[in-house]
């Protein structure tokens, strides 16, 4: 039987409908905004600002949670609606918030919009009390969050995404000359 990306995302404990075509809708407008020509932060930057974002997010929970590495992507941004060049890339890691009561969700989720509104990110969502998923961006360098409650078991999910960037922080040189 062919895997499909609802039939992946459910093998990963991740929301497939609504929920995937929310997590896609984030990975695709990740990569718009600026001009795609100018320099970004390299791949690896890019990853260790990703941590960065996710680490201040934890350390605004009201418990402390075991972090388990869900995924860490460099995936392509191909958004046609982006008019920008191929080439670049979203990096981003997502961790499984272990240890933690579900019975205190609304607490976790209340305390990381807290920490995101009082350090200059922009709400694009917050979907409760129907889907416990709330998604920011951050205001200056455009990296994406999202926290997300498993509906099945109210698991927690955390994930920082980057804008698109070039892997070498670089557009890479053109080889044919210009007219």
């Amino acid at each position: 039987m062919p895997t499909t990306s609802s039939s992946t995302a459910r093998a990963a404990g991740l929301p497939a409908g609504p929920g995937l075509a929310l997590a896609l809708l984030l990975v695709l407008a990740a990569c718009t905004g600026g001009s795609a020509m100018e320099p970004t932060l390299t791949e690896e930057q890019a990853r260790d600002r990703a941590e960065q974002h996710i680490q201040e997010a934890i350390a605004a929970l009201p418990d402390e949670p075991t972090l388990n590495l869900l995924s860490d992507y460099s995936d392509e941004c191909t958004d046609p609606t982006d008019n920008g060049p191929q080439g670049r890339y979203q990096v981003g890691k997502t961790y499984w918030l272990d240890d933690l009561s579900p019975e205190r969700n609304d607490a976790y989720l209340d305390a990381l919009r807290a920490h995101w509104e009082a350090n200059n990110y922009r709400i694009s969502s917050d979907n409760r009390p129907d889907d416990r998923t709330i998604t920011v961006e951050h205001n200056e360098d455009a990296f994406r969050m999202s926290v997300v409650a498993r509906p099945d078991d109210q698991r927690l999910s955390l994930g920082a995404g980057s804008p698109c960037i070039w892997p070498e922080g670089t557009p890479p040189e053109d080889d044919e000359p210009g007219f």
